[in-house]
């Protein structure tokens, strides 16, 4: 594969060689990828590695076989990361699954938090705590609320507009 000496006008023909080369070059990537996206990206990977290194291709004797096997290797390195990449990708996942343990530090702030919020419950007025927990905890509609309290889900709601504020800014201030 090496030769003495090639010259400028050689060493030119760098884009001469692709040209005669490329449908082979084309096929051969394929047969290894499947896929004519790839393969279209792969070729012109390949004439721009050797195109980039052409001052380095001067005892390069066979031009045409250094395009096949570069390109070939690009194609093997694509599949090795293809056959790879679904891997990685699952272990990247693997991060955003839930503990179904809370740890002892994660337990005792949840106390902490499920205790404020406790707190900031039974500092409500009394109407609007009652339709908060009807709400909230047993999950009625405002009207039925309403029916069960007998005020109107209008007075339901704004009672629930009480609460939500008092929740908010007690949960803020905790």
């Amino acid at each position: 594969m090496l030769a003495t000496g090639m010259d400028r006008t050689q060493q030119s023909d760098v884009f001469g060689v692709f040209l005669t080369i490329r449908s082979r070059l084309a096929g051969l990537i394929f047969s290894r990828v499947r896929d004519y996206s790839v393969t279209a990206d792969l070729v012109q990977d390949t004439f721009l590695r050797l195109w980039e290194r052409k001052s380095a291709l001067r005892d390069v004797s066979d031009l045409a076989g250094y395009f096949l096997i570069t390109g070939r290797n690009l194609a093997s390195d694509h599949e090795r990361r293809s056959r790879l990449a679904p891997v990685i990708a699952d272990i990247a996942q693997l991060e955003h699954i839930a503990d179904p343990h809370p740890s002892a530090e994660q337990f005792v702030a949840g106390r902490q938090e499920l205790a404020r919020l406790q707190q900031v419950i039974d500092a409500m007025p009394a109407r609007a705590r009652q339709v908060f927990v009807l709400s909230r905890i047993d999950g009625l509609t405002y009207v039925e609320i309403g029916r069960q309290l007998g005020i109107s889900p209008k007075t339901v709601f704004s009672h629930m507009v009480v609460a939500l504020e008092r929740l908010q800014a007690g949960m803020q201030a905790g």
